[in-house]
């Protein structure tokens, strides 16, 4: 399904609720891609798999013991179990298809590296040390679900603390569109325009905590400026890659045109 546009005619409550159902759902799929590595895992730690019989040539094809003559044909049968164990497990969650959509030696590929991924389809390269390989990517590719999941949890402590502070403004701007300045008097012209002031200043508040957060995801993932960094990543469905920024930048707008329409307002009304 695809997510709904970020846009401004709706109620800020709206676009939190959509944001956080948007984190809610990414951090499902990442859990139940870590379960399925740890299922992967098991499955393909098996005696039929790491028994001593198995083929004993390393990730380039040499020989490295005398008993691969012995091993070697049993390999097709060992690599058959692994692409099978992958493909009911990692490539068999509901939403797989939609997110990547790729082969099995892409996603091998992606998942372990070119060389694991070569190893895992051409039997005169596997062996022990390929095998060890792939354990040691299914633990790196565990160890990196865990840590989106915790930016998952991270970035939605972020956003409910965005909403905590922008949507009581977005309601308080609401209801002055329903203020007839012209009919107000100077003190409470003076009175709205000051508190707009603090609106601003609770906005640029906003923009900076969440600025903030940006900057240690990149810290954390250790991302260039050129690179997209997770919380693009979160928004990549979306209209506006940054959506809480842009939302202090409508509030600011919005606040700027009722300051404008204020001092207009004192301007030409009549001493």
């Amino acid at each position: 399904m695809e997510p709904p546009a970020i846009c401004f005619d709706r109620s800020f409550t709206e676009v939190f609720d959509d944001i956080i159902n948007t984190l809610l759902t990414e951090r499902a799929q990442t859990e139940a891609e870590y379960d399925a590595f740890i299922e992967f895992g098991e499955r393909i730690s098996d005696q039929r798999l790491t028994s001593p019989s198995c083929s004993h040539a390393d990730i380039s094809g040499r020989a490295i013991t005398a008993h691969q003559e012995y091993a070697q044909p049993q390999a097709p049968t060992r690599l058959n179990l692994i692409r099978s164990a992958y493909q009911d497990t990692v490539m068999n969650l509901p939403f797989y298809t939609d997110e990547y959509d790729d082969t099995y030696f892409e996603s091998i590929s992606e998942e372990f590296g070119s060389e694991i991924a070569t190893a895992l389809t051409t039997p005169e390269c596997f062996g022990p040390t390929a095998l060890n390989a792939l354990f040691n990517r299914i633990e790196t590719a565990k160890s990196e679900r865990q840590n989106h999941i915790d930016a998952c949890d991270r970035e939605r402590d972020s956003i409910e603390t965005a909403a905590d502070r922008l949507i009581p403004i977005d309601q308080e701007l609401s209801t002055l569109t329903t203020v007839n300045f012209d009919l107000q008097s100077f003190g409470a012209l003076d009175a709205h325009h000051n508190r707009l002031s603090i609106l601003t200043d609770h906005c640029e508040s906003a923009a900076q905590t969440r600025q903030e957060t940006i900057r240690k995801h990149r810290e954390f993932y250790t991302i260039s400026q050129e690179d997209m960094d997770v919380t693009a990543y979160f928004y990549r469905e979306y209209d506006i890659t940054y959506p809480v920024l842009a939302m202090c930048s409508d509030l600011t707008a919005r606040i700027t045109r009722f300051r404008e329409r204020i001092e207009r307002t004192v301007i030409s009304s009549p001493e």
